[in-house]
């Protein structure tokens, strides 16, 4: 079986049935909303009581412009909890505002890169979710995205992962954008998204109930451009909620628009889910081999009609896609922590660079993270 026959097979994997497990579930209602810039006291008091009459009970806001000086007004103004990572007085910052009768409970909250990031930890209908709020850098810092998606995919609490924000990049060139270059400038971290998408089983949940629609949350006037670079980033597993859904109305005060979800149902039940291959894995021999013999496992096995074994076949490959996948990366992040000790070790040595040796290693250690952050940041490979 050669690799161009096992791609299509691979392939037509992309938009399959998958069976979810069913439990009752009452889902969060979340949403997004770039303000630029709360710092003026009348613009935040308005835009906050704005922000109270959405129906949503927990709202990620970026660009505040907050500090912890004005962190008691803030909290005067909004009336319920809020929890911040302050950037400046007139840049960054991002915020999670929470109202006052909601029902989630938050069991914790981290910080992640000044004025950028935040993850909380929370419990909702006795389901856990893991709510990360991002505004990334306009400087296609794939350093940045990099570090959000460790610190969110890398930890040990089994929860449903909903990350939300300004991500100051598109997913797509052709549906996210209009005007302007025909590719977005921030070219590598459109491509770690995307990526994340593929091996995580992550999903765009916007683009999957609105097809082909070209709705943007961003208007540049002075550049007549306009794209979607706010969005929400789910589990596949809640797409199968009875109502999951992304919607994108107008903003207030701000040149971003206001992006919700929603998610209710009283169980998960068996539906569509979203997976996209990460095509690099095709270049893997071991990959390769191990779809080989899936194919070829089932293929010999009893069954009533094609399609059967056909349904089979595309079930067991993205099971398969998505854990090797998963164990790639395990294997590459434990790789690149053992550099970066190496590293470090290297640099607490005093005066280590009047050392040949040391240097040479210092030197050699940076070039293989270098190569290593590389191919994490490489764009799927064109089919």
């Amino acid at each position: 079986m050669t690799t161009a026959t096992l791609c299509w097979i691979v392939g037509d994997c992309l938009l399959m049935l998958s069976n979810r497990e069913s439990r009752v579930a009452l889902g969060p209602r979340i949403a997004t909303y770039n303000c630029n810039g709360l710092g003026d006291a009348q613009k935040r008091k308005s835009v906050l009581t704005w922000l109270k009459a959405k129906p949503e009970e927990v709202i990620f806001v970026q660009e505040t412009h907050s500090t912890q000086s004005s962190e008691a007004l803030w909290r005067k103004d909004w009336g319920g909890e809020i929890y911040f990572n302050h950037g400046t007085s007139n840049s960054t910052g991002v915020a999670v505002l929470v109202k006052r009768n909601s029902s989630i409970k938050i069991t914790s909250h981290k910080s992640i890169c000044q004025g950028r990031a935040i993850l909380i930890e929370a419990e909702w209908d006795d389901i856990n979710y893991c709510l990360v709020n991002v505004y990334a850098p306009n400087n296609d810092d794939a350093n940045f995205m990099h570090t959000v998606f460790m610190e969110t995919l890398g930890r040990a609490r089994d929860d449903f992962v909903i990350m939300a924000g300004d991500w100051n990049t598109v997913l797509d060139n052709t549906l996210d954008k209009m005007g302007g270059s025909p590719a977005h400038a921030n070219r590598k971290t459109q491509d770690i998204i995307n990526n994340i998408i593929s091996d995580y089983g992550m999903s765009d949940v916007f683009r999957l109930t609105h097809d082909n629609e070209r709705i943007f949350t961003h208007f540049n006037k002075k550049c007549n451009t306009a794209s979607r670079l706010d969005f929400f980033l789910i589990n596949d597993t809640l797409i199968n909620f009875p109502v999951c859904s992304s919607d994108i109305s107008h903003g207030f005060r701000s040149d971003h628009s206001y992006v919700s979800l929603t998610i209710q149902g009283t169980s998960i039940t068996p539906g569509k889910g979203y997976w996209k291959l990460n095509n690099s894995h095709l270049l893997q021999d071991e990959f390769k081999n191990d779809i080989r013999n899936i194919i070829s496992d089932t293929m010999n096995s009893s069954f009533d009609s094609y399609r059967g074994v056909w349904d089979t076949i595309k079930f067991k490959v993205k099971d398969y896609a998505i854990r090797f996948g998963k164990k790639l990366n395990k294997i590459r992040r434990e790789e690149k922590s053992s550099i970066e000790s190496e590293i470090e070790r290297i640099k607490r040595i005093p005066d280590f660079m009047t050392d040949s040796r040391l240097r040479k290693q210092y030197f050699d250690n940076e070039i293989k993270l270098n190569s290593l952050i590389d191919q994490e940041v490489k764009g799927i490979i064109t089919w």
